[in-house]
């Protein structure tokens, strides 16, 4: 089965091609190939992690072709099998089978039906790519392949200006990061002459590549982890993202984009190994994003919006885990968070569909309509909050412990009270959505279960929202899957596990108190902590800060150049050069109509004159011809004489 791992890439590939050119001419618009190369997909990968669990499967397993060759260069692409690539590989095809089985209740009435199925597939394709990439370049075509699939689905509905702007909101932060990635590349290029994984893991080994340099090309491929999994400053674009379908939200905040990034920094981890003081320059951006994201969540009314903030915030946990050595805990909540952030946007996705508004304010004991989605997302929910014997407890729990257990007891203060403010605005939306009392009563009185298509994808997901914690950790699975050489993790499960755990049940019992038992109302809560809620009601007025320093001034030169480009260049270049041109024109038009139409329409005019003087002496008479031959002798007789 190893020896074909291509073709699990490729599955999702020829689909996207099929529905795109043929789809309208395929049963249900070729929406069902779409979910069957991506089950093909599935089955394949779900093999190799059985194979691996067995043992016929020995990683790590490596497959290459020849690409192109540059001089002594040679390029391949191929395909590496091993423990982070094989947990990704079930994670994305299970997710994104999910998603586009879900996708067809939730899309089935859109107009472009066939081209989101299309553009699905090749988003899973991509991702897919990258994960069993066995070297950066191919990792980074496949990489920049996931950047332009985002931005088609992001702006999917782009005849509304949010989502076309949101869109391109994506595409040109992330760019930012890529800039810092691409540099990365060329350095290591420059320096190994290889993209390879494993030759570049050799040369770090042997001493080739100084400390120094190794930190410089690790945190430039950071960059990119910085905008594709949204770490501050360049988290702005993946709230905005919400403006795609909720499909798109789930696939993207899952499995795809943002796990690239948490992915690329696992890859560039040699890097680090030999310079460690950049892990902590790692671990203190995602703990600073942990915290960042949390805080914006707990005031967002769109439910959407505080799932996407979660995402940061939970992207920040995975970062600073990696910046703390916690090489498995930060895959093992990569792969958990995967579940049952995939479960929160369909449910949440269930509840728009069925009330028509993401506004949290106008829901409302929801449950009493809609009790599969109900539970679902609560199941969802608690595994986010951390709730103890769920899969994002144990995740969780690992990357707080190995905070503490490598003495950041500060990063391990700010993921507790990350883990605090996740469980608050989780049980915030909870209780604002599906308990208490109905604030719309018109939207509530129509809203409905959505159909089985949509609510089967949310059952199998809340399953393994519960069960893929233990799952991972039976028998030390996660430690064998994520084993790094050279990397002791440290793990703390005494005091640091008791707090916590502490944080986050405090977090679910203060939102109880606030948002049910109404100890004190929300809007007395925001009066009296006004500048903290200011702050995070307007996102820490960042975008704000952007546009003042960087998108206004940016526009203000643009315009400045765009005058100088017609005012000065167009008039003295351009049009200038274009009168010029006019002008010489018609010097060209004289001048050839006056001197030279002029020398040849003379010369014609002498001949005709010449010729129709000739012409007088053809009088016919015999004796005109002979008087002038008789007058010719004479001349010459006498010319002769004389000279």
């Amino acid at each position: 089965m190893a020896d074909y791992a291509y073709l699990i890439p490729l599955f999702p590939l020829a689909g996207a091609i099929l529905i795109f050119f043929f789809g309208r001419w395929l049963p249900w618009k070729g929406s069902l190939l779409g979910v069957a190369a991506v089950f093909a997909s599935m089955v394949m990968s779900i093999s190799l992690f059985h194979q691996y669990l067995n043992g016929t499967l020995k990683v790590p397993f490596e497959l290459s072709w020849s690409w192109f060759a540059a001089g002594i260069y040679p390029f391949e692409v191929g395909v590496l099998l091993d423990g982070p690539s094989l947990i990704l590989l079930l994670v994305v095809t299970v997710v994104s089978f999910l998603v586009q089985f879900y996708s067809l209740g939730y899309m089935r009435d859109s107009p472009r039906f066939k081209r989101f199925f299309s553009y699905l597939s090749f988003f899973t394709f991509s991702m897919l790519g990258l994960v069993v990439a066995n070297n950066y370049l191919q990792f980074f075509v496949c990489w920049e392949v996931v950047g332009l699939c985002s931005y088609l689905l992001i702006g999917f509905e782009f005849e509304r200006d949010a989502a076309a702007g949101a869109g391109n909101k994506a595409f040109l932060t992330t760019k930012l990061g890529d800039l810092g990635f691409y540099a990365g590349l060329l350095l290591i290029f420059a320096v190994m002459g290889t993209f390879n994984f494993g030759q570049i893991t050799t040369h770090l080994q042997d001493g080739s590549v100084s400390p120094r340099l190794a930190m410089i090309i690790g945190l430039l491929i950071f960059c990119g982890t910085i905008g594709k999994s949204a770490q501050f400053p360049l988290h702005v674009w993946l709230p905005d993202a919400m403006e795609g379908p909720t499909p798109v939200s789930a696939l993207i905040h899952a499995a795809t984009m943002v796990a690239a990034g948490v992915y690329l920094l696992a890859r560039a981890y040699p890097f680090f190994m030999l310079a460690p003081e950049g892990l902590e320059i790692v671990a203190w951006v995602g703990g600073i994003t942990a915290v960042f994201a949390a805080t914006i969540a707990l005031t967002s009314d769109d439910i959407k919006k505080i799932l996407a903030y979660s995402t940061i915030s939970q992207l920040g946990y995975m970062v600073m885990a990696l910046g703390v050595s916690g090489y498995g805990a930060g895959l093992f909540h990569l792969t958990t968070h995967a579940a049952f952030k995939a479960l929160l946007f369909l449910a949440a996705g269930s509840v728009i569909h069925a009330v028509h508004t993401n506004d949290i304010w106008k829901m409302g004991s929801l449950s009493k309509q809609m009790v599969t989605t109900t539970i679902t997302f609560f199941i969802g929910a608690a595994a986010l909050a951390g709730v103890p014997g769920l899969a994002g407890f144990y995740s969780k729990e690992m990357i707080l412990g190995a905070a503490y257990g490598t003495q950041h007891h500060a990063l391990f203060a700010l993921g507790c009270l990350g883990a605090f403010m996740t469980a608050l605005y989780m049980m915030r939306a909870c209780s604002l959505v599906f308990l208490g009392e109905p604030r719309d009563r018109e939207r509530f009185t129509h809203a409905h279960e959505s159909p089985w298509t949509m609510t089967i994808p949310l059952m199998i997901l809340a399953a393994l929202s519960v069960v893929a914690g233990k799952l991972l950790l039976h028998n030390g699975l996660i430690n064998r899957l994520m084993e790094m050489p050279g990397i002791s993790e440290t793990r703390e499960s005494g005091i640091a596990a008791v707090i916590a755990t502490s944080s986050a049940l405090l977090g679910i019992i203060l939102g109880y108190g606030i948002y049910l038992a109404r100890w004190i109302e929300p809007k007395t809560l925001a009066a009296v902590f006004r500048p903290a809620y200011v702050l995070f009601r307007n996102k820490w007025f960042i975008d704000e800060i952007y546009w003042a320093l960087f998108v206004r001034p940016i526009m203000r030169l643009a315009d400045k150049i765009a005058s100088f480009d017609y005012d000065v260049l167009d008039q003295i270049g351009v049009d200038g050069f274009g009168a010029a041109t006019e002008w010489f024109s018609k010097l060209d038009g004289w001048i050839d109509d006056t001197f030279v139409d002029g020398f040849v329409d003379g010369t014609g005019r002498f001949v005709s004159r010449m010729g129709a003087m000739a012409r007088t002496i053809q009088t016919g008479l015999v004796q005109n011809y002979l008087l002038i031959i008789t007058a010719g002798f004479v001349f010459l007789a006498i010319f002769w004489n004389i000279f």
